[in-house]
């Protein structure tokens, strides 16, 4: 039986450190989980010298095409910390109406057409399966603004499957309940004594950066301060930030992959746009100072801008390597930041910017 610690080791106003310990994996935190692009353009090792510390995969995706590869750090050759997603937001995205049952979600397979079951413990036994370490579990998420009868029901329906199917250590309890701030309250009760933390659903990038704040400043005082907050939404920098000074643990984040889909480099708090003609003569690194593998082997912006638009995929390639050590080390800085107790002025002005 897997066995997770999670020491807390500084604060600063609702931000913290932490070191999540786990099937003799680490993690120290806060942290981005990697999502998206980078997940397939990238070998493990490239991953972890970008700073990676935990990749996310969906647990649905291997139940409906009965795939059993076993435990994933192994077949993925990934030695970090692996989260897993339950997958039943997709279920019911493919569902129709009647499909949503009270033991589990009815639904059509996409791509075989097929009539497939979703059920709780069908997404605990291929989380198993898969070797993860952290687990969100499975829950009925409404969008956001759902009408207020939707998100209660979610709630309730959430509530039940929590209470018959006791967590395990490593399990991320599901909240629910979109922006209402007594339904959130009833999925938080719920939520039983061994969870290692909880997963805060719903809190889709759309919804704006000033809501979010406001939601997740609300939940994070009501949470137990001792367990795992994470967030499973990637969004762009100012809600990743925000996320973040809001004391949130785990976030996802393919913000790197997308940046980089549409020729951009992340430096500092902005973006260069490596697209634009003015770069055809810039014989300069991304970033100066900047350790990662890009700038390290000195390919140059001209050289990205020519490679971006004669489309050939190593320009995109180029970028994403960079954005993601780039999104990596802010971590790390802000790391440093709550450790000494104080919050730089740069970061200040960005999340001013961003409405908090």
């Amino acid at each position: 039986m897997k066995k997770l610690t999670f020491q807390i080791n500084h604060h600063c106003q609702e931000m913290r450190t932490g070191t999540v310990t786990v099937n003799g994996r680490q993690l120290t935190t806060p942290a981005v989980v990697q999502t998206g692009s980078a997940l397939i353009t990238l070998t493990p090792a490239e991953l972890a010298e970008c700073g990676v510390q935990a990749i996310k995969q969906d647990a649905i995706d291997y139940w409906l095409t009965a795939s059993h590869p076993g435990d994933l750090h192994a077949f993925l050759g990934w030695s970090g910390i692996l989260v897993t997603a339950s997958g039943a937001d997709r279920a019911y995205q493919w569902a129709k109406p009647r499909g949503h049952k009270h033991d589990g979600v009815s639904f059509h397979d996409p791509v075989s057409g097929q009539l497939k079951f979703y059920t709780p413990q069908d997404a605990r036994a291929i989380q198993r399966e898969l070797g993860a370490d952290l687990t969100t579990g499975f829950a009925r998420a409404d969008a956001y603004f759902a009408p207020v009868d939707d998100l209660n029901a979610a709630v309730e329906q959430t509530s039940g499957w929590l209470t018959s199917n006791p967590c395990l250590a490593g399990d991320l309890a599901p909240l629910v309940g979109g922006g209402l701030k007594r339904a959130r309250q009833t999925s938080l009760t719920a939520v039983p004594a061994g969870a290692s933390g909880y997963s805060i659903l719903g809190v889709t990038p759309d919804v704006p950066v000033a809501e979010q704040v406001r939601l997740l400043n609300e939940l994070v005082g009501m949470m137990e301060p001792t367990k795992l907050r994470y967030l499973p939404t990637s969004g762009d920098l100012h809600q990743l930030v925000a996320a973040l000074l809001c004391g949130l643990d785990l976030i996802d984040s393919d913000l790197a992959g997308r940046e980089a889909a549409m020729g951009n480099a992340i430096v500092g708090f902005g973006r260069l746009r490596l697209d634009r003609e003015h770069f055809a003569g810039d014989g300069q690194v991304l970033a100066d100072r900047c350790n990662c593998p890009t700038c390290r082997a000195g390919v140059s912006r001209a050289a990205i801008h020519h490679l971006l638009t004669t489309s050939q995929p190593v320009g995109e390639r180029y970028l994403l390597l960079h954005n993601l050590f780039t999104i990596n080390q802010l971590l790390t800085r802000i790391r440093v930041m709550i450790a000494a107790g104080q919050i730089s002025a740069d970061l200040r002005k960005f999340t001013r910017q961003c409405g908090q």
